[in-house]
């Protein structure tokens, strides 16, 4: 009986303990956007289906969906860029990054405290930050150039025509969301893990059910093919985004950036933990804005998007891919006035709305 309750009593002072411990920065985030997570996933599983076959032919709305989100990802990596100059590194893929490339498209009359030296200016980061986020992001983690990549070979585009394209928003609420992200990491540069934490996750997890869907195409579906149904590496060209490098297909990496996240435990003040948590929240609320300026923009089939929601939550996300070859049935247009028309066309559903929030899908599959 002695025996008994000193077992249970060391076991109950276990649990005392493992209540007394710290929380991490990752497991505080993932709680306190559950609620966001769950209205995000909503949106994007009654959506995505929308854009792949029967209900269209084409990786059309694919390509423009990428195309909507595509600034969310170039401003923040930019912006890491920017916060770590002092000591540059060369990108994955050996070109080293601008600095100036957050603040392309910013309208200095909009937004002059980027701009200046007064009040309201970027907040440098502690020397101490800048070293941890010189170390949080993994050899083969950066993701900018890989899209970069993928929409010029989707839209049939040369790099500098892709350049031309990005030189304007798509959205007013594209617009808006990068702004935010320049304004909160300017003046609160930790926040700068929110973002890291949200869309890196989100290609980890959610990322490989999305690619697993979109694998399962048709060849035809895809261009880089003949009528032969020549085949294509989807791998290295046009879905190189949802792709890692070498074996272990991003296992390894994953497990990598949360050990040197873990790091941040240490560094941060409550307060800042309370900040990057608080921009996690906004995060999904931005990328929710995004869904609802395209179901505006492209007239949604709202029809359609509850029979998606409906049939979405008796499946489960499937993270084996698949290969194919591909084909393409028409070239997609080479010029920003042809993508303006594709988004004119009022009867495209807004099933692209969800493809432009796709970095944030992680509620399903989040560790």
């Amino acid at each position: 009986m002695a025996e008994t309750q000193e077992a249970t009593a060391q076991e109950q002072e276990k649990k005392d303990l493992g209540s007394r411990l710290p929380v991490t920065i990752s497991a505080e985030i993932n709680a306190g956007t559950r609620s966001h997570h769950t209205a995000l996933n909503r949106l994007i599983t009654s959506r995505l289906p929308l854009a792949l076959p029967p209900h269209t032919s084409d990786s059309s709305l694919y390509t423009t969906g990428m195309l909507h989100f595509a600034h969310i990802f170039l401003t923040f990596e930019s912006l890491r860029a920017d916060l770590v100059r002092d000591t540059p590194t060369p990108t994955d893929d050996g070109a080293p990054t601008s600095p100036l490339l957050s603040y392309l498209l910013v309208n200095p009359y909009d937004s002059p405290s980027l701009f200046t030296s007064t009040l309201g200016a970027p907040t440098p980061p502690s020397p101490q930050l800048a070293a941890f986020l010189q170390t949080l992001r993994p050899k083969g983690l950066i993701r900018s150039g890989r899209l970069k990549k993928d929409l010029e070979y989707l839209l049939g585009l040369h790099a500098t025509d892709l350049e031309v394209l990005l030189a304007k928003y798509p959205g007013d609420k594209v617009a808006e969301f990068c702004t935010h992200i320049r304004k909160s990491v300017n003046e609160k540069p930790w926040t700068l893990l929110s973002y890291s934490w949200c869309f890196y996750m989100a290609v980890f997890s959610g990322g490989r059910w999305i690619r697993g869907q979109l694998l399962k195409t048709p060849p035809e579906f895809w261009p880089g093919g003949d009528e032969k149904g020549q085949s294509i590496s989807l791998e290295d060209k046009g879905l190189s985004f949802w792709h890692f490098t070498g074996p272990q297909d991003g296992e390894d990496i994953k497990a990598e950036f949360k050990e040197r996240l873990a790091a941040a435990d240490g560094l941060l003040t409550p307060d800042e933990r309370v900040d990057i948590i608080e921009e996690a929240k906004s995060i999904f609320q931005l990328c929710a804005s995004l869904v609802d300026e395209l179901d505006g923009m492209l007239k949604t089939d709202f029809a359609k998007v509850k029979h998606q929601g409906e049939t979405a939550s008796e499946k489960q996300p499937n993270q084996k891919t698949a290969t194919h070859g591909s084909a393409r049935a028409a070239q997609l247009a080479k010029s920003s006035d042809a993508v303006t028309k594709f988004l004119q066309r009022p009867h495209v559903t807004g099933t692209l709305v969800a493809l432009g929030c796709l970095a944030c899908y992680a509620l399903v599959t989040l560790q």
